[in-house]
C-alpha cells in the first residue's frame, strides 16, 4: 500500500516482504484467519504494554496472551508512531521498543507456528526507520507467541539493509501488488 504523507507516496515494509513471504500459498480463508487472530493478539498486546490492563478475550486468543505474559518484563518506552523516511519514501511500525542493559531494543510481535525469512528483513527496515527517527536501537527482537500459551520464542536479528533495499527496488520495478489495505500485518 502507498500511504500519503504530504502527498508524497510512501510504500510499506510488509507490501514489500509479503510477494516473498510465501503468504500467497495459503488458502484465502485459512490466511484470513490467521490475519484476525493476529490482529486481535496485536492488539491485546498493545493494551497490556500500554498499562491499558487485561481484558477477557476467547481461549485461542488468551493462549497467546499467555505466552506474552511470559515475556512482558520489559522496560518499554512510549510506542512511537509510524516511522517514514522521506529519502527512500518508506514507512514502517514496529510493535515496541524496550530498554534494557544494552540499549534500545525493537520487537515485532509474531503468532504463525513457523519463522518466516522475511522477519530479518522487516526487523531490519524497521531498525532503519527507527534510527532515522532518532531511536539508538540496538537489537532487533521478534518474539514468536506460542498458540499452547507457551513461552515465546525469541529471534533476535542482525540488520541487513542493504539486502532489504534489494527487495524494495525490485518491488518497485515490478510493481509487486501494493493494495490499499494489507489486511496480512500482523501475521
Amino acid at each position: 500500500m502507498k500511504i500519503e504523507k504530504n502527498k508524497i507516496k510512501y510504500t510499506r515494509v510488509t507490501d514489500v516482504l509479503f510477494p516473498l513471504s510465501g503468504l500467497k500459498n495459503i488458502p484465502p480463508d485459512i490466511l484470513k484467519n490467521a490475519a484476525e487472530r493476529g490482529t486481535k493478539v496485536h492488539e491485546f498486546c498493545d493494551a497490556i504494554m500500554q498499562d491499558l490492563g487485561f481484558f477477557p478475550c476467547d481461549q485461542k486468543i488468551g493462549k497467546y496472551i499467555e505466552s506474552f505474559m511470559k515475556w512482558l518484563s520489559k522496560e518499554f518506552i512510549p510506542r512511537p508512531d509510524r516511522f517514514y523516511c522521506d529519502e527512500l519514501r518508506l514507512t514502517g511500525e514496529c510493535d515496541a521498543i524496550y530498554r534494557d542493559e544494552g540499549g534500545l531494543v525493537l520487537v515485532d510481535i509474531k503468532t504463525p507456528v513457523n519463522e518466516s525469512k522475511t522477519w530479518m528483513l522487516q526487523g531490519s527496515a524497521y531498525s532503519y526507520l527507527a534510527k532515522k527517527a532518532g531511536y539508538d536501537i540496538k537489537r532487533i527482537e521478534f518474539v514468536q507467541l506460542s498458540k499452547d500459551g507457551k513461552e515465546p520464542k525469541v529471534y533476535v536479528y542482525d540488520a541487513d539493509m542493504t539486502l532489504f533495499i534489494k527487495c524494495l527496488e525490485i518491488y518497485r520495478y515490478f510493481n509487486l501488488g501494493a493494495t490499499d489495505v494489507n489486511p496480512y500485518d500482523y501475521i
